[in-house]
């Protein structure tokens, strides 16, 4: 890989900016959208008429979502949730958001009565001046990334945060509220706010009726064309059906180098036994396999992974809409994980993934047979960050490892050298150095597994890049 092209590829981190915009471009002018309603919920728009709160619809400035007896969640353009509880008015204020931070954006709530959760998107972590929620006695403020707030019965405003430091202010003071803090602006607006031991009573995130049973990893296989999921004694449900909303990764040769590029909001085709066979995405990216050597696959339900060799064809996101037509030998092959990516976040506690199954990496010449992955992952919600472990071992006798930290973004992962990552090597490998990017997404109702592509660039006397996909389950 050139210098110009790895500079390019680690700090542009152009794979998360690009995931969290995608959303904005198929969203059109909409500036959120209701990823999930349940039970009573409407939405009066600026214009006076009321119309249900349903699943896909559009959202804008303007708008007023109303619960009775129901919950909704909406998704902004920016990336950030908002999960409203049962008897809630939320008002969106001043919404804008044009796909990129320049100073222009804003995101200006009201919440007039009820309770919600939130996990602020990219116009709260860059300009969090102009992110606010109004209540009838203060105004919440973010210097953080989660947090709860409920009006109580006589209109007094708590706030907790969950992650980051928040802040709440009413006409007679301000405080910060640090995450596991809960704060309080008192009804008489002439006492200032406070802490409290008062806990919002946001309620938990809605169990839905599609929640899925959990599949353990069978044999790996390679090209015999058998799944390696096993469903676990009394489980029967199918994997990952062809259809609309998957988050996806794809790792692969482009050209003699590796490209490595993210598809949001995507259509997967899956084929009868549960292999991935194209995925495209709003933006017009997509990927097409002969569907005859698809090899190392997997999918259990959540999430799905594999590598394609032979013929592979598209139009890939790389500075813009580029052709993709590569033949990929037995040694080599976009290697995809995707999934059903995870709508709420958990934002407190920590977690341990193990490996669910892999792709086996390959070199992007081709120089050698496919080798073997393995290693974990631990994850801190309330600090979004995300321990990495990776270790390939090549046939070749070299050996790699990828260490440090990744960052989390709403549900998805990035991290690259110079930035959390480490790299290390045995067997001549990194002998002048290596480099490495992930980029991944958590999968599932809540976050149960996570789906990681990965590059690796060694830069010693025969230069060496490695590239692979990786399915991790929570344990």
């Amino acid at each position: 890989m050139n210098p110009a092209k790895l500079f390019r590829r680690e700090l542009n981190t152009a794979l998360i900016a690009f995931a969290l915009a995608i959303f904005a471009v198929e969203a059109g002018a909409a500036a959120g959208r209701v990823e999930f309603a349940f039970g009573g919920a409407s939405i009066q728009g600026a214009d006076g008429r009321t119309r249900p709160a349903a699943r896909g619809g559009d959202l804008d400035t303007g708008d007023v979502v109303r619960t009775t007896d129901g919950r909704v969640q909406i998704r902004m353009s920016d990336g950030s949730y908002i999960s409203l509880q049962p008897n809630t008015e939320f008002g969106i204020k001043n919404y804008r958001f044009e796909g990129k931070t320049d100073g222009t954006e804003s995101a200006i709530y009201s919440l007039v009565k009820g309770a919600l959760r939130t996990v602020t998107g990219l116009v709260g972590r860059v300009n969090r001046s102009r992110y606010q929620i109004g209540t009838p006695t203060a105004t919440v403020g973010i210097r953080g990334t989660g947090g709860l707030i409920q009006i109580l019965p006589d209109g007094a405003t708590l706030v907790q945060g969950t992650s980051g430091i928040w802040f709440l202010a009413n006409a007679a003071g301000s405080i910060d509220i640090p995450a596991g803090v809960s704060g309080l602006a008192p009804a008489d607006p002439k006492q200032p706010p406070r802490e409290t031991a008062a806990v919002p009573t946001a309620g938990p995130t809605p169990p839905t009726a599609l929640e899925k049973p959990q599949y353990v990893q069978g044999e790996q296989r390679t090209d015999t064309g058998e799944p390696v999921i096993v469903p676990q004694t009394g489980q029967t449900m199918p994997p990952l059906p062809t259809g609309a909303g998957y988050m996806g990764n794809m790792v692969y040769t482009w050209f003699g180098s590796s490209e490595m590029t993210v598809a949001a909001n995507a259509t997967a085709t899956f084929d009868s036994t549960g292999r991935m066979t194209s995925i495209s995405d709003p933006t017009g990216q997509v990927f097409n396999s002969d569907g005859r050597s698809i090899v190392d696959y997997g999918n259990d339900g959540i999430i799905a992974w594999g590598r394609w060799t032979g013929n592979v064809t598209g139009l890939a996101n790389i500075d813009g809409l580029l052709n993709v037509n590569e033949n990929y030998s037995a040694n080599q092959g976009l290697h995809y994980v995707v999934g059903v990516p995870t709508a709420t976040m958990p934002m407190i506690g920590t977690a341990t993934y193990s490996l669910l199954g892999a792709t086996q990496p390959t070199y992007v010449d081709g120089s050698s047979a496919p080798g073997r992955l393995t290693g974990g992952l631990t994850v801190d919600f309330g600090q979004l960050v995300v321990g990495v472990n990776l270790n390939v071992a090549m046939p070749d006798g070299r050996g790699y490892g990828v260490g440090g930290t990744g960052q989390i973004a709403n549900n998805l992962i990035y991290g690259y050298s110079g930035g959390g990552l480490t790299t290390s090597g045995t067997g001549g490998a990194c002998s002048s150095g290596c480099n490495a990017v992930v980029s991944g997404f958590f999968a599932g109702t809540t976050a149960e597994r996570v789906g990681l592509g990965y590059n690796i660039s060694d830069f010693g006397t025969v230069s060496k890049e490695v590239i692979g996909a990786a399915a991790f389950k929570k344990q």
